[in-house]
């Protein structure tokens, strides 16, 4: 993915308020899908607790780019949902047309595809069921990471302006002027911008793009759960990490910062495809490595736990 900013972009880039629960929401039902591992405590608890409605939700979340009406900007829950309940049927419709046929779900999950109100109300109802189930029991924990990065990137803006709060977006993102870019792929990058809202996002492994209709681009990035312009994205394995994970995974490890996918890997580690595979098989199966196919193609990127594993072994 690479986002380019312009200049008159630059003058419009901002930063949520603070958690946003509708955001939290659509990040988490995209970690629950299939091929995903990463919060892998988080899928246990929440797998045998899920609604009967849930299923719906995965068809709406996961099925391409997430449908700009479910994601209303900023606010708490109640007023998320409000704002999603008086949605235009028109809107509605236009909006889900280009997903897939609701096949095997309830009825009402059709209706919503024809703008149905009664529909709309019982996707509201299923939102609050899946919320209050999957979101709320860890929210003041993800309210509480998503302050911590807000208010290091709020610091980073004062002492270096854009650029410098650009700049402490690495490793997920790298501020490469005047692109933004990451090595994991995203179905939602637009063609033009109107500036760029950075959303800090507690559940998630990796960006994602919402291009707005009318406002800014919204951006998620993974919430830091530190200061990270005290982290230090390394050019070389460090040695404490090579020394725990041994050369050739560490080295992976490195790699997966700036996003890879497996052909890239064996190419700059010096292996076959086969064995970069198996290695990050290892690496995904420990928790510190996310990886995400797009067609043909099967990218790597670090967890949280990855990233302050990287970042620590480099201080």
């Amino acid at each position: 993915m690479r986002l380019e900013l312009k200049s008159r972009d630059l003058t419009r880039v901002g930063l949520c308020n603070a958690a946003d629960p509708c955001w939290e929401l659509a990040s988490s039902v995209r970690l629950l899908r299939d091929e995903e591992v990463a919060f892998g405590w988080w899928r246990r608890r929440v797998q045998g607790r899920l609604p009967e409605s849930f299923p719906v939700l995965r068809w709406l979340y996961t099925s391409g780019e997430v449908p700009e009406f479910l994601l209303p900007a900023g606010g708490d829950l109640a007023s998320g949902l409000a704002a999603v309940l008086g949605t235009p049927p028109d809107r509605v419709r236009a909006a889900l047309a280009a997903l897939p046929e609701p096949r095997g779900l309830p009825p009402w999950a059709a209706a919503l595809r024809s703008g149905s109100d009664a529909a709309l109300s019982r996707l509201v109802q299923a939102l609050r069921e899946y919320f209050m189930v999957a979101l709320a029991p860890h929210w003041d924990t993800v309210r509480a990471r998503v302050e911590v990065d807000r208010q290091a990137r709020i610091q980073a803006l004062a002492d270096g302006g854009v650029d410098g709060l650009l700049a402490t977006l690495r490793p997920v993102l790298r501020w490469e002027p005047p692109y933004l870019v990451t090595g994991v792929a995203s179905p939602g990058t637009p063609r033009r911008t109107a500036g760029v809202l950075l959303v800090p996002t507690y559940f998630t492994v990796q960006p994602w793009i919402v291009p707005g209709s009318t406002g800014p681009v919204r951006l998620g990035y993974p919430a830091a759960a530190e200061d990270p312009r005290v982290r230090r994205a390394p050019h070389a394995t460090p040695r404490a990490l090579a020394a725990l994970l041994g050369p050739t995974r560490a080295a992976a490890m490195v790699l997966a910062a700036a996003g890879c996918s497996t052909s890239d890997l064996a190419a700059r580690l010096g292996v076959t495809p086969s064995a970069a595979s198996k290695h990050m098989s290892v690496l995904r199966a420990a928790g510190l490595i996310a990886s995400h196919r797009n067609r043909n193609t099967v990218r790597h990127s670090l967890t949280p736990l990855g990233m302050a594993l990287v970042d620590g072994a480099s201080t």
